[in-house]
């Protein structure tokens, strides 16, 4: 069988944007492709019979979504970028109508935003969601930004500052556009139910706040309620069938930031909320990694008076049912992960990861699980799939790590081979048994990788998973027991022969390593870390989450605590050759980030190499251009390939 290599990635379909329709009987969702000379992704709508399981491809344009279902089920509403390379830059958004048993799509009216979703109001309109300036552009403001809030920019969004997110209402046969929300509301999250539309969002004119208000809007009379005013943090809204509302909220006392969150109920009459899953040690989303997605979905719906859940348990993520009295049942038990859903009349319909496997649209029959589609049936046929196998760490404290090991598909257990420790980012996100596409290159390329969940990672609680004020402390030692269990465990490992790579997270975590030991022959850190001072004032989430992780801002004790966990302190201790990947336009951890560290190892005489990709975000070993992820991959193989093969 062939081998994994860097190019597959191109026959993979990523699938999102699950949607019922209004009948019950059809399911479309979205479905994207990377196309290497275009260096962009096909979009196209998809459409599955739930009585027949017939698959059939909707639009061809390769442009096409958001999409909403007619009211009556038989045709789709979508945005399209049809028009070519001049309409994509065009601060609009041109609407299609397609019905679903065939025919060509046609243009009904053009949206003057981005629309970010679409939904179908009981009145016809179309509510939609959109970035907008809370302010008249002036003609030449395209040549500056005038920055006077934070955050000012947005990783994979751009620049943010005096714009905000708010709720449309667009009317299809008058082609009038009503702005619903306005103000200094940034809409994080919303749901309709008749004429009511509920939305979370945070208001601010200077900082944004790490609260967030509930608003109830009747778009009949227009009346507004505030629910809930700067009390907790909230997300993803949903109608109860009652009329009640449910959120994910936290008060983020007791674990910070990082918090769990528990399903909330308020009521609308008094604005308290209350918990229907009081002490939920669960985390909510899907936390899973895999760089084998394009696109997503809610991870929370309402069906009736149940409400169904995304969580992350250990290794896996799956789909709970939580019901208005608060007893929880697991509606999906498949291990993998839940990349998006829907569900309507307990009927669901969902996107996962198997372990092995790349997407497919599944169902429950009968409380089994049922594969609806088979688009990436061929993507992996014929190709060598290594399994991952895995092992039980027990660290010098007691504490239980999960961890697993990937060897190239041909491997001699006779023989040593070059190791590499993969560490995800978060760190509050878990490694399980998904499938993902740089760990069968590697092992396609004849390496060994080992990889685990250390404290900080998600799905074993919060405790488990706080680890503020203590980065690059019981982590790296985690990380550390993984490695040397690993050794231990499998002597094909050549322990002689290792490297270290990681991103986000896991990039300050490979530049916290290779300035506290020498064991690692190469590492690759990717949009990492260096600098917790520098990070504070310069990234989207830097002012809040760096004091919330490290327990510090510059300002306390003159910066040291921040200082003492930043890897750039030891730098000057680092021996290691490193190569730094980066993108230009990394607002997370911004691309200073990677241009101390590389100018650091320079500086002090240790080999090293920065890569900085134009265009790209602190996404972009998932969604960036194709070519720059196959430049990144060739990148990461060849650096280790130079020094734990000696290749040239």
């Amino acid at each position: 069988m062939d081998k994994v290599n860097a190019e597959d990635l191109l026959a993979y379909r990523f699938l999102s944007g699950v949607r019922i329709s209004p009948d019950g009987k059809w399911a479309g969702f979205i479905v994207k492709r990377a196309r290497k000379k275009e260096n962009d992704y096909e979009s196209d709508i998809y459409v599955v019979s739930l009585a027949t399981g017939t698959v059939r491809r909707l639009t061809t344009s390769g442009k096409d979504g958001p999409f909403a279902w007619s009211a009556d089920s038989r045709s789709i509403v979508f945005v399209s970028r049809r028009g070519g390379e001049k309409e994509k830059e065009k601060k609009e958004s041109p609407l299609y109508r397609i019905a679903i048993d065939g025919g060509e799509a046609e243009l009904i009216g053009t949206i003057p935003h981005k629309a970010e979703s679409l939904e179908l109001l009981d009145d016809g309109r179309l509510l939609y969601s959109a970035r907008v300036p809370l302010f008249e552009k002036k003609e030449d403001d395209n040549d500056y930004e005038v920055l006077d809030e934070i955050p000012f920019w947005s990783n994979g969004v751009g620049f943010t500052n005096k714009r905000r997110r708010h709720l449309f209402a667009f009317d299809l046969a008058s082609g009038n556009d009503e702005e619903l929300v306005t103000g200094t509301i940034n809409v994080t999250g919303f749901d309709i139910r008749g004429t009511e539309i509920a939305y979370t969002g945070k208001e601010f004119a200077d900082k944004a706040p790490l609260t967030d208000q509930l608003w109830l809007l009747d778009v009949a009379t227009g009346a507004r309620t505030c629910l809930s005013k700067d009390e907790l943090s909230l997300s993803a809204p949903r109608f109860l069938g009652d009329g009640r509302i449910v959120v994910l909220g936290t008060d983020m006392r007791t674990y910070g930031l990082n918090e769990n969150r528990e399903v909330l109920v308020v009521d609308i009459a008094t604005g308290k909320f209350s918990s229907l899953t009081p002490g939920w040690d669960r985390s909510t989303g899907n936390s899973v990694n895999s760089d084998v997605r394009h696109g997503g979905g809610p991870m929370m719906r309402a069906d009736g008076e149940s409400v169904y859940v995304v969580v992350t348990e250990d290794d896996s993520s799956y789909l709970d049912c939580v019901i208005s009295g608060g007893e929880t049942t697991r509606a999906v038990t498949a291990p993998g992960s839940v990349d998006a859903f829907d569900v309507r009349d307990g009927r669901l319909v969902y996107v996962a990861l198997r372990p092995g496997k790349l997407q497919e649209l599944y169902t429950i029959v009968d409380g089994a699980e049922q594969r609806l589609t088979a688009l990436n049936a061929d993507a992996l046929a014929g190709k060598a799939v290594a399994a991952p196998e895995r092992f039980a760490v027990t660290t010098a404290d007691g504490t239980e790590l999960a961890a697993w090991i990937v060897r190239p598909p041909d491997c001699d257990q006779s023989r040593k081979y070059p190791t590499v420790l993969a560490i995800h980012g978060g760190p509050k996100t878990t490694y399980g048994e998904v499938f993902i596409h740089e760990m069968q290159l590697l092992a396609g390329a004849g390496y060994i990788i080992v990889f685990g969940n250390p404290r900080g990672s998600s799905g074993r609680g919060n405790a488990f998973a706080d680890i503020r004020g203590k980065y690059g402390t019981i982590d790296y030692d985690d990380l550390m027991a993984i490695l040397d269990a690993a050794i231990a465990r499998f002597p094909e490992i050549d322990a002689d022969r290792l490297g270290v790579m990681g991103g986000s997270y896991g990039g300050f975590m490979t530049n916290w390593i290779i300035g506290h030991t020498d064991r690692f022959k190469a590492a690759c850190s990717q949009r990492s870390i260096a600098n917790w001072i520098s990070k504070f004032c310069t990234t989207d989430i830097g002012y809040f989450f760096n004091y919330d992780q490290i327990g510090a801002t510059p300002w306390q004790d003159d910066g040291n605590k921040l200082w003492r966990h930043s890897p750039l302190r030891y730098a000057d201790r680092a021996k290691t050759p490193t190569l730094f990947i980066h993108s230009q336009e990394d607002y997370r951890c911004w691309i200073a980030e990677g241009i101390q560290m590389f100018t650091a190892l320079r500086y002090h005489g240790t080999e090293t190499r920065l890569v900085m990709f134009r265009g790209e975000n602190h996404d972009l070993s998932r969604t960036g251009k194709p070519q720059h992820r196959l430049r990144r991959l060739e990148e990461i193989v060849s650096w280790f390939n130079n020094h734990l093969k000696g290749d040239v």
